[in-house]
C-alpha cells in the first residue's frame, strides 16, 4: 500500500495555491462517506433543509468539501446522489451522520448497496472511488463507557469498510482511495467536554481504528493483488493544527459556529478558524485536504483503463 503523506507533500499542499485543473484520467468520481464528504444528501431531506442556508453550504461546512476540491482538480463533478429522496442523479453517496457499520439507510453498507443497485451490480472500472468514513463510529466508541464494547464498535466499523471495499473490487472497481479518520480527540466536541479524559480516549480510539483499517487494507491488496491509496488524514490534520499559525489560522481550538446552539464564536472568521463547528473543519482546511488528495491521484492513474 502506498503511503500518501510524506512531510514534503504536506508542506507543498498546505502552503501553495491550488494548481490548474488536470485532464481527467477517470470518467467519474464516486464517493462514500459521512459529513466530511456529504455535498447535499442529508440537506435534501426537508427536516435538514437548514443545511442549505448560510453559514452552511449544503452540509456541515461553509464551503466545498475536500472531495469537491479533488473532483474539480481532475475535471470532474461530484454532485450528491440524492438517493435519500429517490432521485439518484449524482455520484456522491456520502451522508452526514453515516456510520461505517450499521443498517440505517444512510450508513456505508446502504450507500454501497444503493450504488451497485443503480449500476446493475457493477462498479465501472474507469471510475475513481473514494471511501471516506469512520469518524462517527469512533465517536460512538468514545462515548461507550464499556471498554470491551467500545473496541467492538471499532472492529465492526473497520470490518464493514473491509467488506465494502471488497464488494467494490468484486463488482469491477480498480482505483480506490481509502481515507482514514482524523483525530477525533482534537475536535472542539472532545476537547471542550466536561470529561477531562474524553479527548485522550478519543485520540487513542482513533489511532486504534486507523491501525486496524490499515491492516485490513493491506490484506485486501495481498489477497486481491491490488494497489489501494491509503490517505493518512490523521497525520495530515495533526500537521494542520500544529502548523496552523504558519498557514494563516488564528484559532485551532474553538468552533467558529456551533451546529448545536447556532451561535457564532465572538471572534468567528471562517478564514482564520480551523474548525467550522464542533466537529467539522472550515472550507480552507477542506481546500488543503482536497489538494493533498489530488496530489496522490497520479498513484492511481496507472490502474485506470
Amino acid at each position: 500500500m502506498k503511503e500518501s503523506l510524506l512531510r514534503p507533500l504536506l508542506i507543498v499542499w498546505l502552503l501553495f495555491p491550488i494548481g490548474s485543473t488536470a485532464e481527467p484520467s477517470f470518467r467519474e468520481i464516486i464517493v462514500f462517506g459521512d459529513s466530511l464528504s456529504d455535498t447535499g444528501n442529508l440537506a435534501s431531506l426537508p427536516e435538514f433543509g437548514f443545511l442549505n442556508n448560510p453559514p452552511f453550504d449544503r452540509g456541515f461546512s461553509n464551503g466545498p468539501r475536500a472531495v469537491e476540491v479533488l473532483a474539480n482538480s481532475i475535471g470532474l463533478d461530484v454532485d450528491p446522489s440524492l438517493h435519500l429522496v429517490g432521485l439518484p442523479v449524482g455520484t456522491n453517496f456520502a451522508v452526514s451522520g453515516a456510520r461505517a457499520r450499521g443498517t440505517n439507510p444512510i450508513d456505508l453498507p446502504a450507500q454501497i448497496g444503493t450504488f451497485l443497485l443503480n449500476n446493475g451490480g457493477t462498479a465501472p472500472s474507469d471510475a475513481l472511488y473514494v471511501v471516506f468514513i469512520g469518524g462517527n463510529d469512533v465517536r460512538d466508541a468514545r462515548d461507550e463507557p464499556n471498554e470491551h464494547l467500545a473496541k467492538g464498535i471499532i472492529r465492526d466499523a473497520v470490518k464493514s469498510i473491509n467488506l465494502s471495499v471488497r464488494s467494490l473490487v468484486a463488482a469491477g472497481a480498480k482505483a480506490i482511495m481509502v481515507v482514514n479518520v482524523p483525530d477525533i480527540g482534537a475536535t472542539p466536541e472532545s476537547q471542550q467536554s466536561s470529561d477531562e479524559e474524553l479527548s485522550e480516549r478519543a485520540t487513542e480510539l482513533t489511532k486504534q481504528f486507523n491501525k486496524e483499517l490499515s491492516g485490513r487494507m493491506h490484506r485486501i491488496e495481498r489477497d486481491l493483488n491490488l494497489d489501494l491509496i491509503d490517505f493518512n488524514l490523521f497525520q495530515f490534520f495533526r500537521f494542520v493544527i500544529k502548523n496552523s499559525v504558519a498557514v494563516g489560522f488564528t484559532n485551532n481550538d474553538d468552533a467558529c459556529f456551533s451546529s448545536v446552539t447556532f451561535i457564532f464564536h465572538p471572534d468567528c472568521n471562517f478564514d482564520k478558524f480551523v474548525f467550522f463547528d464542533e466537529l467539522h473543519p472550515t472550507k480552507r482546511v477542506h481546500e488543503r485536504v482536497g489538494r493533498a488528495l489530488f496530489a496522490v491521484v497520479p498513484e492511481l492513474v496507472d490502474v485506470a483503463p
